[in-house]
């Protein structure tokens, strides 16, 4: 019975779109638990009303249940009414189709060309698909926190450099993978694997000189009192004061946030200037009315920095990069097993022997590892939110608990981060505990 479904393609097509409905329908349910809590929860927990009056909480509370409905509708619409008929009629064999008929000479008729006119003429349809969602989006969903739009001659430019820059980088990746796969045969999951670690490697090495240019710039720490304080903290634990930057970033409405990473000598702590009471500034005119009084105090930021060198002395980093290489290799490893397997490219609508190696990724990885890639997803934020946990109590143990509270209580006030969620729903989608669970378990730590 199971060599016959595995070599049928139209069992193998129904249970593609079984996992397909069960995963939305899932999300759906998880999403239907987290609105009811907010419809419940109408008054601000008394935790935090002495930070978030109750009328910012009811626009918050309106919004997360706004938000929520049109993400439900979105999914059963894009998701499940229109994913189901994308592959029970064979959309991606027809598409593929299409775009070997855009070939209109004959080196154009290699698998390389035909796929990355594949993939651009799938992004367009992704789009046209979002458009929907995009504008009632802007348009019905109210802001919590509304910018200012550029004026119109910027964002057309800005588009239209993501959209060229966007077909040139998918351009290139269709390529290299296509022809990896055609000259590697069966050990291309293997290169696949090691063009992913050497990445990873580029990504974690680059960061200090690729990301922080993006989101801000470092800029030296005016308040000697909060200096102090942090270089205390920093020698007492062993943590290089260094390695601690400040980043003013360009964006005044970026989150109020702080975070660890890296290893040896490329380990930061980074603060976000908007983690700073009044950005840090000393002259308040230089502030919006918005920014003045956001941010936390001296004692509350050492609190944060104490967190996160909870991160570090725990090893978190080196775990999580241990774990994503587990799960790395367990999803090549089912990518390999399936790939070749001819009756799944049979089951989306290809002819037999046909297996070009770009559909082979959108359907294995897609569609087809959609139960692995659910559990795995929940298992990775399981172990990230246990990190949370375990540096809240490292901060604890130093003595900043009280203070760590506070800053909590503030940074979700700030943020305008709802603060009522759904413990089943939370777990599944969140990289962090609520902030009434840290609460809670801050609370326990003083029994």
């Amino acid at each position: 019975m199971s060599a016959y479904f595995w070599d049928d393609p139209l069992a193998i097509l129904y249970i593609i779109i079984a996992f397909l409905v069960l995963e939305n329908l899932w999300g759906v349910y998880l999403m239907l638990r987290d609105i009811h809590v907010a419809y419940k929860t109408q008054q601000v927990p008394n935790v935090i009303s002495p930070y978030l009056p109750q009328e910012l909480y009811d626009k918050m509370r309106v919004y997360k249940i706004h938000k929520g409905w049109f993400t439900i509708v979105h999914n059963l619409f894009t998701a499940v009414i229109l994913g189901v008929m994308e592959l029970y009629f064979g959309f991606y064999a027809w598409l593929y189709g299409v775009a070997g008929k855009c070939a209109l000479s004959k080196w154009m008729e290699h698998e390389a060309c035909v796929s990355v006119i594949f993939v651009l003429l799938l992004s367009v349809y992704f789009w046209l698909k979002s458009v929907p969602a995009m504008i009632y989006e802007s348009c019905c969903i109210k802001s919590l926190q509304p910018r200012p739009k550029p004026p119109w001659c910027s964002r057309i430019c800005h588009f239209v450099v993501d959209l060229v820059v966007g077909a040139m980088v998918t351009t290139l990746v269709v390529v290299a993978l296509v022809f990896m796969f055609i000259g590697l045969g069966p050990y291309a999951p293997l290169a696949l694997y090691l063009q992913m670690v050497i990445l990873t490697i580029i990504i974690l090495l680059l960061i200090p000189f690729l990301i922080h240019p993006f989101v801000g710039q470092s800029v030296p720490l005016e308040n000697s009192n909060l200096r102090t304080q942090l270089e205390y903290l920093t020698r007492q634990v062993g943590f290089p004061m260094s390695q601690v930057r400040i980043i003013r970033v360009h964006d005044p409405n970026t989150g109020s946030n702080a975070f660890f990473y890296g290893c040896c000598c490329l380990k930061r702590i980074v603060i976000f200037d908007t983690l700073l009471l009044n950005r840090g500034k000393s002259d308040l005119s230089q502030l919006t009315a918005e920014e003045l009084g956001r941010g936390l105090a001296d004692p509350q930021v050492v609190a944060v920095v104490a967190h996160e060198l909870g991160h570090w002395r725990n090893g978190h980093f080196y775990k999580a990069i241990i774990a994503f290489q587990v799960h790395l290799i367990l999803t090549i490893l089912l990518f390999a097993l399936m790939f070749s397997h001819g009756p799944i490219y049979q089951a989306v609508g290809f002819a037999p022997g046909l297996q070009p190696t770009v559909i082979g990724c959108l359907i294995i990885f897609g569609f087809v590892l959609i139960p692995y890639m659910t559990l795995s997803n929940f298992s990775m934020l399981s172990m990230t939110r246990c990190f949370e946990y375990q540096a809240d109590e490292f901060a604890y143990r130093l003595g900043y608990g009280g203070e760590l509270r506070q800053a909590l209580l503030k940074l979700y006030a700030d943020n305008l981060a709802f603060p009522v969620s759904d413990p089943c729903y939370s777990s599944w989608n969140h990289t962090h505990p609520t902030m009434l669970d840290r609460l809670s378990r801050l609370e326990e730590l003083r029994r």
